[in-house]
């Protein structure tokens, strides 16, 4: 069965996800596992997503979608700045958010909610807020990059001053020891670049090698030498882990969550101040293969989707959009 059918029957703040190496790497493992006919479709999609002067393809087309956030030359500036993350609780007795699609909309929403919405797209169905294939094809890339980050599908919630709170995924728990001169670090952007994160024992502190940062233009060999590395150390691993083909998004969204409840959190150091937490080295360590794995597994699955669903049974029904949410 096609993948989009099994995807439906099953599923009845600012944030970057991983950064751009990251995303180009998984994206770099994925094409690498793809046979001739994916390839061929997904190449001509990704050059109908217009970008001045850098056209995409499938590989720089993963950061699309962080593009639109940061570029205001895009067509497509600002949209879309929820649908990267799923704030999943930690704690099951916490809320919970929706997992199917028609409560959100292009401002508020979740990644689990889009990618339902984007394979519809993709099946040459219709969707209120993504227009095209070209497009639904760059939100699955990046999005299933962003559902592989364990903190992209976790949150702390707290009481504070009488109020149900959370961290934001992280992204409100500071990091003394980060790289030097980032007062700002907190373990939210550790985790988007941890798969390059080291621990200096001189100075206590973390490290991010900087030839990787940012810019989602990465020399292409730098990134095929990265994502053969990332292969060569956890690519059976990955493909063991992977799970079928058809395998629910939102499963894949818990399995992210669980990593977080199991190490992400309980791994750090705390501190006097509870807005506070230090990285040990044997945490770093450990989150760097942790996050290297990760990346191999999205680029494992992603490939499998996508390969399931442009050599899948071409003669099944356009399915039916998903409904617009309330504004």
């Amino acid at each position: 069965m096609r993948l989009l059918c099994a995807l439906l029957v099953l599923a009845a703040a600012p944030l970057r996800a991983w950064d751009a190496g990251g995303h180009e790497i998984i994206a770099a493992i994925a094409y690498a596992h793809l046979n001739p006919k994916t390839k061929q479709a997904v190449d001509q999609l990704a050059a109908k997503v217009a970008r001045p002067a850098h056209p995409y393809d499938f590989i720089t087309l993963s950061c699309w979608m962080d593009d639109i956030r940061y570029d205001s030359t895009l067509a497509d500036y600002g949209r879309f700045k929820s649908w990267h993350y799923i704030d999943i609780p930690i704690d099951d007795r916490d809320p919970m958010p929706d997992f199917v699609p028609g409560s959100d909309n292009d401002v508020h929403g979740n990644a689990v909610q889009a990618l339902k919405r984007a394979f519809v797209v993709l099946d040459g169905g219709t969707d209120p807020y993504i227009r095209d294939q070209a497009m639904a094809l760059a939100l699955i890339e990046h999005l299933i990059g962003d559902i592989h980050q364990p903190l992209h599908c976790a949150t702390k919630y707290f009481f504070a001053h009488g109020q149900l709170r959370d961290d934001k995924g992280g992204n409100d728990e500071f990091v003394l020891n980060g790289p030097p001169g980032d007062t700002k670090f907190n373990l939210h952007a550790f985790w988007d670049a941890a798969w390059r994160a080291s621990f200096d024992d001189a100075t206590g502190n973390v490290v991010l090698d900087e030839r990787f940062h940012a810019s989602s233009w990465l020399d292409p060999e730098s990134v095929r030498d990265l994502a053969n590395e990332v292969m060569r150390a956890f690519d059976r691993e990955a493909k063991e882990q992977k799970g079928p083909t058809t395998m629910d998004i939102k499963a894949m969204a818990l399995q992210s969550n669980a990593l977080a409840r199991d190490v992400v959190y309980p791994g750090i150091t705390a501190t006097d101040n509870a807005k506070y937490c230090r990285l040990s080295s044997a945490y770093v360590a450990q989150s760097r293969d942790l996050a290297r794995h990760q990346l191999a597994l999205a680029g494992i699955r992603l490939a499998a989707l996508l390969n399931d669903f442009f050599d899948g049974d071409k003669s099944l029904p356009v399915p039916q959009s998903w409904p617009a949410g309330p504004r």
